[in-house]
């Protein structure tokens, strides 16, 4: 019986995880046309909730270790330390209703904010670090998988309004930046036409 139920269960976690093929089309993006995104989708946010990659090199990063996805998120609780969720963010419609169960659950100290945010700029350049925070999350979206950032964006919308923890959270932007100078051969590499 076990043995069923254990299958079943991988059988769940398989099809949850499946990935349709989608075709990515990218564009260089910069704080205008991010915010101009968010407004035209009616998203209430501040320039402190949205953040980018700092980098073409943090970009590929994100890339290699499978963080470049869309929906995804990122659990950090008061220590710092990022939550272990599987190494997942919310897939699979996770309840964003039990997210004191989420703030509970064990992390790895090896794996903190302080490094997290060296990976990433947010808009206003303001610092997140609050004493008074039980949660950060970082909501991952991009332009070029707009059709999956709905999901974000919304996740995002429902985070604002919950009361029952202290939370910092921001839209982790996922695009490829203006300011990153890209050389021809990195745009041409990424397929970018301008």
């Amino acid at each position: 019986m076990k043995t069923i139920q254990i299958m079943f269960l991988m059988l769940i976690s398989i099809t949850s995880f499946a990935q349709k093929k989608i075709e990515i089309n990218f564009k260089i993006e910069n704080d205008s046309t991010i915010i101009h995104y968010l407004k035209a989708k009616k998203v209430d946010f501040s320039n402190d909730q949205i953040a980018t990659l700092k980098g073409i090199g943090t970009f590929a990063e994100f890339s290699k270790t499978e963080r470049l996805v869309v929906p995804d998120a990122f659990f950090f609780n008061s220590k710092g330390e990022l939550i272990k969720n599987k190494g997942k963010g919310m897939y699979c419609g996770a309840e964003l209703k039990k997210l004191e169960k989420i703030s509970k659950m064990k992390s790895d100290p090896g794996q903190t904010l302080e490094n997290f945010l060296k990976e990433i700029t947010i808009l206003d350049g303001s610092t997140i670090t609050d004493e008074n925070v039980d949660m950060y999350i970082f909501i991952t979206w991009g332009k070029f998988l707009s059709a999956e950032s709905e999901t974000s964006l919304n996740w995002f919308s429902n985070l604002a309004n919950q009361e029952n923890l202290k939370i910092k959270v921001l839209l982790l932007n996922l695009d490829i930046q203006e300011n990153w100078n890209l050389t021809e051969n990195q745009k041409e590499y990424l397929g970018i036409t301008e």
